[in-house]
């Protein structure tokens, strides 16, 4: 079967909503003011927005340089995968991704196919420990002050240990000290877990949560003003006079994630096309998330959102040691100023 796929309507645009220009402009505040070797941490649901935030940050921190003929780099972004066996977090392979981002010549070939069975020796050769000093070099000869690792939150399925993921972090965060970058986290809810449990890191942490839209006045308006955007892209109904008509729907799955709702939007659309009709709201219904689906996506959001509730809540509860006085301690009351004890008359031996 054939489908001509112009016809279809293109719902990746850029739609500067309201939390989206509320977090870059913070990361991007925070990210220039920050000191060599400290740790900007941007979180938020799955599927918010949080790359393409990357991309934008990368676009204002690199201005009009061109690599090519500089030869600098001042911000590298790289994405944590789950390159290992068994659809593990592998370092070594996450060092190789590294030395790709920042364009290596230890990685270089002719082809710069990365398949290619030459090069895929000479990286097997490598070690781990020389691909991250040629990384740190690298990082310095290229100039590069701002380091980007997306989808942090895959360290957590780094093998081997209990305390392997926060074992990671710990590396990234040395790796930022030694080399004098600042590190950029970008991660889904479950990276607030491992940084919570990398002492080393929350010290030096500052944290920047891409929330989504929740069921406020505020918050209601403004998604229904992303979800009018969105709709001026597709062919609705004539039932349907704007898409924020099926608001309360759209909320229900997507959960105030615009990034969810826009996945959505284009499967709905896919689907009318292929019917040959205009979206409906049964079109909608029909092509949202199962309730299994929905349930994992809110149980990551639920969490996420409960961590940095109570972090921002936390108040140390230390244990006040009881005092003991001594013959030594320093007495209450202020110099020259006690009142004498009065003894009763012929006490005196």
């Amino acid at each position: 079967m054939y489908f001509d796929i112009s016809q279809f309507p293109k719902l990746n645009v850029k739609i500067a909503h309201r939390n989206w220009k509320t977090a870059l402009a913070e990361a991007f505040a925070l990210i220039l003011v920050a000191e060599p070797g400290e740790v900007i941490c941007i979180t938020g649901p799955s599927r918010i927005g949080k790359s393409r935030l990357i991309r934008e940050l990368m676009a204002l921190l690199c201005g009009d340089n061109d690599y090519r003929k500089t030869g600098l780099m001042p911000a590298i972004s790289v994405r944590a995968t789950n390159g290992g066996t068994n659809g593990t977090f592998s370092t070594k392979d996450f060092a190789q991704r590294l030395l790709n981002a920042i364009d290596h010549p230890l990685l270089s070939n002719e082809s710069r196919d990365t398949e290619d069975l030459f090069l895929y020796h000479k990286t097997d050769r490598t070690t781990e420990a020389s691909m991250k000093s040629a990384f740190e070099r690298a990082l310095v000869n290229r100039k590069t002050k701002y380091l980007f690792i997306d989808e942090a939150q895959h360290a957590s399925y780094a093998a081997t240990a209990n305390k392997a993921p926060y074992a990671v972090m710990d590396s990234w965060k040395c790796l930022a000290e030694a080399t004098g970058v600042v590190l950029v986290v970008v991660g889904a809810y479950p990276v607030l877990n491992i940084l919570g449990n990398s002492p080393h890191i929350v010290g030096r942490k500052k944290q920047v949560e891409f929330p989504r839209y929740r069921l406020e006045n505020r918050d209601e308006y403004a998604f229904c003003e992303v979800v009018d955007s969105f709709g001026s892209l597709l062919n609705l109904d004539k039932s349907i006079e704007r898409l924020s008509q099926c608001a309360e729907l759209l909320y229900e799955g997507s959960f105030g994630c615009i990034g969810l709702l826009k996945s959505w939007l284009a499967h709905a659309s896919v689907m009318s096309q292929l019917e040959g009709l205009p979206i409906t709201r049964s079109t909608l219904a029909k092509t949202m998330k199962s309730d299994s689906d929905r349930k994992a996506i809110w149980d990551e959001i639920e969490m996420g959102e409960k961590f940095l509730e109570t972090s921002t809540l936390y108040e140390p509860n230390f244990k006040k040691e009881q005092k003991v006085e001594t013959s030594n301690s320093k007495p209450k009351t202020k110099p020259f100023r006690r009142k004498p004890t009065r003894h009763p008359a012929g006490n005196r031996t």
